[in-house]
């Protein structure tokens, strides 16, 4: 629930002011958070939460007595074991020979930094500047070395002093749209590094710990989300007409760097596709203004085509010309006629080239700068039958309690000549023919040309949504030389929500009702659908929502498809019964008011259960006779970091970077130190200052703990960076990821040995 408040929060976008190239007010659509803020301050406290709490709730329970090392210790313990141990287990997560980088170096590099002066700064506290006391101005001098981490990572994030810091995406709202659909969206270049594809509306470029700590608990929402996007069209109305098949067009940072004094011409992607019956196609070309500069003067550009395994005269027309640019004009567009046909063939490329460009007429002087002088063009044959599947491999449906059905999406893909049937039938999953929906079985029919399809699902009123129910919609006997592709079925979730869903782009559809897996649009089973819905079918309802959320206390999470419910996870189901009914209780839903109450209330259950994790871990350390920083720097440390293992191999194996797998790490520790330790030093100290008494905090043991993990930790750093220079922090051969993995957790044993005779006294 924690987790589900952060992403809400995170989500949260706003309409801002901007200048678009020629200098005209815009408003534009941007998440309120930037990324890399949202990773050291929400985010951390959602991945780092329980040491701080700890650390905060020993020194609130000690106050008036001596210090506690419980929180200390966890805080360094968990540094080591977050560096050195997930370090490892993300390394040999990957296949053999895949490499994976940290692609937002920079900012690793600062918290990296920070990480590392974090212990060191537990050193000088502890030992040089006032030893075995923390004063005043130690404890709010690390609260302002939070300030600083994140100020530092946002500033080497944004580099504020360039002045184009805002570039325009492929879907700039001034350029005319090359796709219908399309959102007109401005982001930074951090955000374009981020992703490799545009952002859409409401995504925020956040890639946590968090974020992948929520897709365990709400079971990868967002895969066939991404999933769609990479598919480019197949909808109605001629989306698949045209697909960008890569490139990113102004958000590709390395393109603009190229001299940025410049002006520059390029295509706005470097890849298309376009189907053989596209007929005239268009692909644009753009100029951008260099640094201070402008587009006030006219400007040439020259282009020719050149065949590759498509030909000239058979599968297209060449072209050969010139673009003339009028002064302050940033489009204009090559166009290329293809040949239709009506054989069978593969799919064909050939090459639009810019060879020049030059500034006549007032422009006489100015270098031009071509940064992208080639795009590939693919012709796609649609003269085969076609390829037909569902178009995502799993909706959530989102019932109104009303009799309602949902749709599904067919596509026919890689050809659309003839007309082709194929068959479908439901199945049950947890969801029951008769009693939550009606069984379906019928025959779809595609005539020819033809790309898409729907099949309805009839739901009942009968079904009370106590718990996410699901069924499964299947393919089979196509005919009329069709075939079935790789998603010849998909999975159909009921889920516990009252909004009303429509497809994103409809008329009327309010933002923030498009759920991960794909829109399905629900309405009232009268048949009074006008494709538009209500204006009132989306608002949020809190205590049905909250009555959804404590009703679904008594029903295990749905399995993934094709899995069942395991014994096991029925076991921890009715253990845990008691604390998630407590909780969802106590916890607003996520939904309400942008998760901010969500997020605190949360917050204020983590600090309770903090405290029982505390006595307990007191508790079990004298029974085994175990001192309490040797508790804290093993038990605690890798109880309250087995979430962020997981969610970290999810992140190394499922994210093209390693930046949500390493990166956030060392973000993350330095936080456990500025806020785990800063807020108990800046609470305790002002308490004794008022008293007239010393805040004493006895370095002891975990002196020499912190300085061992500040050496384990540098060298740690080191075997990444070589690992980096010779392919990628991440992966290799799996000799060599067995081989970094080992050396990094020797490291950590070493930590824990080093430790562990310390305390005893044996060193």
């Amino acid at each position: 629930m924690f987790m589900d408040g952060i992403m809400n929060i995170c989500a949260t976008t706003r309409l801002y002011k901007r200048k678009n190239e020629k200098g005209e007010i815009v408003y534009v659509k941007e998440p309120v958070w930037n990324w890399v803020v949202a990773n050291i301050t929400l985010m951390a406290l959602g991945t780092s939460s329980p040491e701080i709490m700890l650390s905060l709730v020993e020194a609130l329970l000690t106050l008036g007595k001596p210090a506690g090392e419980l929180g200390p210790s966890c805080i360094a313990g968990s540094a080591a074991y977050n560096f050195l141990v997930i370090s490892a287990v993300c390394t040999t997560a990957l296949p053999n020979g895949q490499f994976k980088k940290i692609s937002q170096l920079r900012v690793y590099v600062v918290t990296a930094t920070w990480s590392i002066w974090a212990y060191v700064w537990m050193l000088v506290v502890y030992v040089w500047w006032t030893p075995d006391e923390v004063t005043l101005a130690e404890a709010f001098l690390t609260l302002g070395f939070f300030v600083l981490m994140v100020l530092s990572a946002w500033i080497v994030d944004k580099q504020p002093w360039k002045k184009n810091n805002r570039i325009v995406s492929n879907s700039d709202p001034e350029a005319p749209s090359e796709q219908p659909g399309v959102t007109a969206i401005v982001v930074s270049p951090s955000a374009a590094e981020q992703d490799s594809g545009a952002l859409a509306p409401g995504e925020a470029p956040v890639k946590t710990h968090a974020h992948y700590r929520h897709i365990l608990a709400a079971r990868q929402r967002h895969a066939a989300a991404a999933q769609r996007k990479l598919q480019g069209g197949g909808g109605e109305g001629g989306e698949g007409d045209l697909m960008l098949v890569s490139g990113q067009g102004f958000g590709d940072d390395a393109m603009l760097r190229a001299d940025p004094t410049k002006e520059q011409v390029m295509f706005r992607s470097r890849a298309y596709a376009f189907l053989e019956s596209a007929g005239t196609v268009r692909v644009a070309v753009t100029r951008v203004a260099p640094e201070g500069g402008s587009l006030d003067h006219p400007l040439r550009v020259h282009y020719k085509t050149e065949d590759g395994d498509a030909v000239a005269g058979l599968d297209y027309e060449a072209r050969e010309g010139t673009l003339h640019f009028a002064p302050g004009e940033a489009y204009k567009y090559v166009e290329v006629r293809i040949i239709d046909d009506d054989m069978t063939e593969p799919d064909v490329h050939f090459s639009i080239v810019l060879t020049g460009a030059d500034a006549p007429n007032g422009g006489a002087g100015k270098e031009v700068l071509v940064v992208q002088d080639r795009v590939r063009i693919t012709i796609v044959d649609d003269d085969d039958a076609g390829v037909i599947g569902f178009e995502l491999p799993e909706y959530e449906v989102a019932f109104n309690e009303k009799r309602s059905y949902a749709e599904v999406t067919l596509v026919r893909r890689r050809g659309a000549d003839g007309r082709v049937t194929v068959e479908y039938e439901t199945q049950d999953l947890t969801a029951v023919a008769g009693d939550d929906y009606v069984a379906a079985k019928g025959t779809v029919v595609f005539e020819s040309g033809e790309k898409s399809a729907r099949v309805r699902l009839q739901l009942l009123q009968s079904f009370v949504p106590e718990a996410h129910k699901a069924l499964q919609l299947v393919l089979r006997n196509p005919e009329g030389g069709a075939e079935l592709g790789k998603r010849a079925a998909c999975k159909v979730t009921l889920v516990r929500r009252q909004f009303t869903l429509m497809p994103a782009g409809a008329a009327g559809a309010k933002e923030g009702l498009e759920l991960g897996k794909g829109s399905i649009k629900l309405a009232a089973a009268d048949g009074a659908d006008d494709g538009a819905g209500s204006e009132g079918e989306g608002e949020f309802n809190l205590w049905s929502a909250w009555r959804e959320q404590i009703v679904s206390v008594f029903s295990p999470d749905e399995p993934d498809e094709g899995e069942k419910v395991s014994w096991a996870g029925l076991i921890l189901q009715y253990i845990n019964i008691t604390w998630k009914l407590l909780l969802f209780l106590l916890v607003p839903p996520a939904e309400w008011r942008g998760g901010y109450p969500c997020f605190f209330a949360a917050l204020g259950a983590i600090v309770g259960i903090v405290y029982l994790v505390n006595e307990a871990g007191s508790l079990f350390g004298c029974i085994i006779g175990l001192k309490e920083v040797m508790v804290g720097v093993s038990i605690v440390a890798v109880g309250t970091s087995l979430p962020d293992t997981l969610a970290s191999r999810i992140a190394a194996v499922k994210d093209p970077d390693a930046d949500a797998a390493i990166g956030n790490i060392t973000g993350s520790n330095g936080v456990n130190v500025f806020l785990g330790l800063g807020l108990p030093w800046a609470v305790c100290s002002v308490y004794y200052h008022l008293r007239g008494e010393k805040y004493v905090t006895p370095g002891g043991d975990l002196e020499f703990a912190v300085m061992l993990y500040a050496v384990l930790g540098g060298c740690g750093i080191v075997i990444l960076a070589v690992a980096r220079y010779f392919g990628g922090e991440l992966g290799g051969s799996k000799v060599r990821q067995y081989s970094i993995a080992a050396l990094l957790v020797l490291l950590w044993l070493l930590y824990l040995i080093l430790s562990g005779l310390r305390a005893y006294g044996d060193i």
